[in-house]
């Protein structure tokens, strides 16, 4: 039988906020703050210790898009003090619960063939947008594609994401439960 083949995307990068507890990271609600749909790629790369930043290729370049990167850019805040990041790991999402750090939901392609046939592939962590995003350029005949970057940050305490978040893409939504302990910096799942 063969085996499983991924091919394109899933045209979908949907941001929550989150709040962040001692044991346990929630979405504080199901409706994400930003949800890009014009992405030409999506493209998530893993440095040596196996942080992932995400490098959306896109051309959504309307009032929500930029209202997103000034309120949750680092430094762009509008009134959301930045999160930090103790010496020892522990994350101080700003002056409550809520900050600048963001749980992404990137939906993946459709797999065709083998046991996962007909799932969909997605990936789920905790980022923090890039201060470049946002950025753009503008040129004669050409879109204007403005820059979007979110670097994984480590999930300290169990990220819980509902399964309603996954019900409108998934063939088999179930909660998805990312460990602080083996899924530090996200991970993918064939649903």
């Amino acid at each position: 039988m063969a085996t499983g083949r991924v091919i394109n995307g899933g045209r979908r990068a949907d941001f929550y906020s989150v709040t962040i507890g001692t044991t346990q990271t929630t979405l504080t609600s199901t409706t994400p703050v930003y949800t890009c749909l014009e992405q030409i790629s999506s493209d998530g790369a893993n440095d040596d210790n196996g942080v992932r930043t995400w490098s959306l290729d896109q051309i959504q370049s309307d009032s929500a898009f930029f209202t997103f990167c000034n309120t949750y850019a680092p430094g762009g805040g509008a009134g959301i003090p930045e999160d930090l990041t103790m010496e020892d790991g522990e994350l101080i999402a700003g002056a409550s619960s809520t900050g600048t750090t963001l749980a992404l939901s990137v939906r993946g392609a459709l797999i065709s063939g083998g046991t996962d046939d007909g799932k969909r592939l997605s990936w789920h962590g905790l980022v923090k947008i890039s201060k470049t995003s946002g950025s753009v350029n503008f040129s004669g005949l050409t879109y204007v594609k403005p820059t979007l970057q979110a670097t994984t940050t480590a999930i300290t305490a169990d990220l819980v994401i509902p399964s309603t978040v996954l019900t409108s893409y998934c063939t088999t939504p179930a909660t998805v439960t990312l460990s602080s302990t083996t899924n530090t910096y996200g991970k993918f799942e064939i649903r």
